[in-house]
């Protein structure tokens, strides 16, 4: 990744490349989404519906959605755009998408296909597809600029590019989980490269917009947006799932002594249970919203 007018240092970039596989492709997070996929379409389909808002679907499009994963939004897009479009889900590796291929056949979504991309060299051809999505992925892409060139390529003149990124660091769905861990982290990891991707960049007010406008794009919109999390499973639950699907905490996560693990665990459980109501949980999820057209 590189800010616009620098040059991206290639094994810095490489660097991230390799980190971004590991977190995400390796059997240990397929499993954890595996087993918490219905739980988490149902806390995130406030940001399923904003990408489909940001879109402007219609039934007869082709649309291109990075880093599918499970099937958010890709799924509900085939839907939208049935009978007569077609969806593209691409992802970094086959496991995720194996899931979301079971899903689509279980709905009997016919309109949909899965193929393995890098969003920095998509495999298609030039003005390929009406609508490009991508639901949480872009602040994981190694070399933004040149992605987004990529994306910005593979639509149609006219074509819209839609994103949803997570908001400023600031907020419960960090501060209850994540950010009780960091605290206890024997020996904290750096700050986030500013040049490299980072879960929370976007929260920065107005950066996904220059990205989008840096690449090429026209009539670009950026808004922030607080949707609501519900989680139906218990308080404990919500943190099992954290420990489980959170790829790059993982790691921190195992720096800990059971007794701080512990810890962390009972403060995290207080601090969530201030959003639970008896029934559900329901955290302020603040996300970040961009568009953009090809000219």
């Amino acid at each position: 990744m590189s800010t616009p007018g620098t040059s991206p240092d290639p094994a810095k970039i490489q660097m991230f490349r390799t980190r971004l596989r590991e977190e995400w492709t390796g059997e240990r997070t397929v499993a954890a989404w595996r087993k918490w996929h219905a739980q988490i379409a149902a806390f995130t389909r406030g940001a399923t519906e904003a990408i489909l808002e940001a879109a402007h679907l219609r039934p007869d499009m082709r649309v291109l959605d990075l880093a599918c994963g499970v099937g958010d939004p890709a799924l509900s897009i085939a839907a939208e755009v049935a009978p007569s479009g077609r969806v593209t889900a691409t992802d970094l590796g086959p496991g995720m998408m194996s899931l979301a291929e079971e899903l689509a056949r279980k709905k009997g979504l016919a309109n949909i296909e899965f193929r393995e991309a890098n969003a920095e060299s998509l495999p298609f051809a030039d003005a390929s597809f009406d609508v490009l999505s991508c639901r949480f992925g872009i602040m994981f892409f190694p070399d933004l600029a040149k992605a987004l060139r990529e994306c910005l390529r593979v639509l149609k003149p006219g074509g819209r590019a839609a994103f949803v990124a997570w908001g400023k660091k600031e907020q419960p769905f960090f501060s209850t989980t994540a950010g009780i861990i960091l605290k206890r982290v024997p020996v904290p990891p750096p700050p986030p490269d500013p040049d490299g991707p980072s879960l929370f960049m976007f929260g920065e007010r107005d950066r996904l917009r220059r990205a989008l406008e840096s690449a090429g794009f026209a009539n670009v919109h950026e808004e922030d947006r607080i949707i609501p999390g519900r989680w139906s499973g218990s308080v404990e639950e919500y943190w099992e799932q954290f420990t489980e699907v959170a790829a790059p905490f993982r790691p921190l996560l195992d720096q800990l002594t059971t007794e701080q693990r512990a810890q962390a665990r009972d403060e995290s459980l207080l601090a969530v249970k201030k959003f639970w109501d008896g029934r559900e949980i329901n955290l302020p999820l603040e996300i970040v919203i961009g568009s953009g057209i090809r000219p």
